[in-house]
């Protein structure tokens, strides 16, 4: 069972706005809105590594496409299965942020995952309302703050 995860915030500035990626889980999933989030695997030499592993897997965001990177967003640990909610061993997730150029398409559908049927780009304020996880929208907080 993975021990750690990462969360990337995408999010992108368009005539002076920030607006955040977020990509909805398939129903079986959960149905809910959120990052780019995933395990770090073993073949990941890093944390940073597992994040452009991820932004690839699931939107097709590659290294080239990254304007600049924030590390350290936030850090928080996850006790229960998002699921069922029964408790689970530790899982630790550290929120890293990466802005894109504004033009940049993303794509779910290369995933092989298939863990997502939908994306959207929102405001801060509606992300908040969107995001599910009060720990997914501390991070949105805390990265609004360094943005703003």
């Amino acid at each position: 069972m993975r021990t750690t995860q990462i969360e990337c915030i995408v999010f992108r500035k368009t005539k002076n706005v920030f607006e955040f990626l977020l990509l909805k889980r398939l129903p079986e999933k959960g149905g809910f809105w959120q990052p780019i989030s995933g395990g770090v695997e073993k073949t990941d030499n890093s944390l940073i590594n597992a994040a452009f592993r991820e932004l690839k897997e699931e939107a097709n965001i590659q290294k080239k496409d990254i304007l600049k990177i924030i590390e350290n967003i936030h850090y928080f640990k996850i006790n229960k299965h998002y699921l069922t909610k029964t408790t689970i061993p530790i899982i630790k997730e550290y929120v890293f942020a990466f802005e894109i150029n504004p033009n940049f398409k993303i794509t779910i559908d290369q995933n092989l995952c298939k863990e997502h049927n939908e994306i959207k780009w929102a405001s801060f304020e509606n992300s908040l309302k969107l995001l599910k996880w009060e720990d997914n929208k501390i991070a949105f907080k805390k990265l609004n703050e360094l943005l703003t």
